[in-house]
């Protein structure tokens, strides 16, 4: 098949980022060809104010961007296209042509966008909400949701105010594809046909380690250092481990609260890595005792947990959002109460003091678990069976 990827790219990467990344590499090399349409927020630091003050009209209407999808499809004729992030670069418009061109879409529902400003269900006060998913973004607004900021709130919630997305979305979308069972209930509240939502996980970008190994002396955190993360929770957990060394590995704009909050309580057992990828990365992964998840808003996944467990590591996660789904309870790791730090607390208390025959055999647990269920193989397999699922459909609806 010739696929169309389309995707802008987050300011600070992520796990959607990465998923879109992964998405190319499986398709390519089972032999599709893959043709994509990128953007970047990084590039919206270069736009000149009246450029930025565009960006929400552009949302709903973009004639040059139009233009540029039309020449593309004429030239290309993809047979399907697989939309991941729309916002803020890419119009909604687009959807529009590629509908009008014949293109079956599956949009990726990574996150809560169309149902909340920021997409996340998070108030700035890092309070879990949900009050805007039937398509009244008037709170989000009052509360400042996107980026802390009235204006930039106004100007994400206009486009989708403006313009009658639901309809649009459901005319135009063939198929979501939701990574947990949790994200498909929630658009499912809000309102999105359920017969339109199927699940399928985000899957690994690599092989799982054959065997896992020793545990090794720290643990370790994996993903953008940003406030709904709970990495304030974390480090107050850690504080009552003083023994216990914590890589912190990504960047975010919480980075400089987070280092200073390390200093000023002497926190000696924290180091703060940075961004780190491929076989480096995984290497200090399969050499962690275990990896901390402790996100507080609804997570729709949870990557770093699938990559902790490929290297045979169990992972102590909040019990929020999707990233539940991932956890069998004492099994391949342990479930908190999310930004709960006395119940982290107890939990790596906890796994600190199993032997190491329970320890290695909830390793072992993690590495089978992960090889069941989340590798390239299977994710792929899953992934054409519904490509080929909407193909056939919209082969039956033009011949009716």
């Amino acid at each position: 098949m010739k696929i169309l990827l389309i995707h802008n790219y987050y300011r600070y990467r992520g796990g959607e980022d990465r998923y879109a990344e992964t998405l190319n590499e499986t398709l390519s090399q089972n032999g599709h060809s893959v043709i994509r349409l990128s953007f970047d927020s990084k590039e919206i630091r270069k736009f000149s104010l009246p450029d930025k003050l565009l960006i929400p009209k552009r949302l709903i209407h973009s004639s040059t961007l139009n233009k540029k999808v039309e020449a593309l499809l004429e030239r290309e004729k993809p047979d399907l296209a697989v939309i991941h992030n729309l916002f803020p670069l890419v119009s909604l418009s687009v959807l529009k042509v590629l509908k009008e061109h014949g293109i079956p879409i599956i949009k990726r529902i990574e996150n809560y966008r169309f149902l909340c400003l920021n997409g996340l269900f998070l108030r700035n006060n890092a309070r879990v909400c949900d009050v805007c998913k039937n398509g009244n973004f008037l709170p989000g607004i009052i509360h400042k949701c996107y980026q802390n900021s009235l204006l930039n709130s106004i100007g994400m919630a206009l486009p989708l105010m403006a313009v009658n997305w639901r309809k649009m979305l459901f005319a135009s979308v063939d198929l979501f594809l939701s990574p947990s069972r949790f994200v498909k209930g929630k658009f499912i509240e809000a309102g999105f046909p359920a017969e339109k939502i199927s699940v399928l996980p985000n899957f690994l970008d690599f092989e799982p380690l054959d065997t896992p190994r020793e545990p090794g002396p720290y643990a370790i955190f994996i993903g953008r250092l940003s406030e709904e993360k709970g990495l304030f929770t974390l480090l107050k957990a850690f504080k009552a481990f003083p023994g216990l060394p914590l890589k912190i590995l990504g960047e975010g704009p919480l980075g400089k609260k987070l280092k200073e909050f390390v200093g000023s309580h002497e926190m000696k057992n924290v180091e703060f890595s940075g961004f780190i990828d491929g076989k480096k990365k995984r290497d200090l992964l399969s050499g962690a005792r275990f990896l901390v998840f402790p996100s507080e808003c609804y997570e729709s996944f949870g990557y770093s947990i699938i990559e902790g467990h490929a290297c045979g590591v169990p992972v102590i996660a909040a019990a929020g959002g999707g990233a539940k789904e991932l956890i069998v309870d004492g099994e391949n790791g342990f479930l908190f109460e999310p930004g709960n730090a006395d119940d982290l607390i107890s939990k790596i208390d906890g796994l600190q003091k199993m032997d190491l025959n329970a320890l290695g055999e909830m390793k072992t647990n993690s590495l089978k678990r992960v090889k069941d269920y989340y590798t390239k193989e299977t994710g792929y397999k899953n992934l054409v069976e519904l490509f080929d699922k909407v193909l056939r459909s919209r082969v039956s609806r033009l011949t009716l």
